[in-house]
Order: C-alpha cells, then structure tokens, then sequence
C-alpha cells in the first residue's frame, strides 16, 4: 500500500487528473437541456386552458345576477354547516 501511495504521489497521474478535472467543469453539459428546461410545463399548462380569452371585458352571458348570488350564498354556507355523513355500508350484518 506504501508503494502505491508513494508511486501516485511521484507520478505524473495526479496533476494529469487535477488538470482533466479542471477542464470538465468548464465545459457545459447539458445545453440542450437547458434551452428546454420548463417547455413541457408551459405546453402542458397551454392545453390545459380552454378559453385564453376568458375573464376580459366582455359581459357573461347566461347567469342572472340574483341566481348566481343565491348560489354562492348557499355554496359558502355549505362549509359552514356540512351535509351529515352517509351511513357506513355494512356488508352481511343480518346473518
């Protein structure tokens, strides 16, 4: 083992290594990965969207002012008084 040691620390090897090293952090890896980083996301978030247009200026069509405040109204309280929880299905408890 003292050989070895010996023979690494007089050889060429080790500066050879360290200059290698040097050089490959310096040269960049993964530029093409790079350029594309986050283009799946924004693909995947544009045909997620219907309408990229919704939510302008235009007036909604369809709901009736005093229908749609009904509805909130009963949809917020419907966290303040949840529904009761259904009865748990039991599977032969006649016999």
């Amino acid at each position: 083992m003292k050989a070895v040691c010996h023979f690494l620390l007089n050889s060429k090897l080790i500066p050879a290594l360290i200059s290698w090293s040097m050089l490959c952090a310096c040269v960049p890896t993964t530029p093409r990965w790079d350029q594309q980083f986050g283009d799946a996301v924004r693909q995947a978030q544009s045909q997620q969207i219907i309408n990229p247009q919704a939510g302008g200026d235009a007036p909604v069509n369809g709901i009736d002012g005093s229908v749609a405040r009904e509805s909130i109204g009963r949809y917020r309280s419907s966290f303040r008084e949840p529904p009761p929880a259904p009865a748990p299905l039991t599977v032969g408890a006649g016999r």
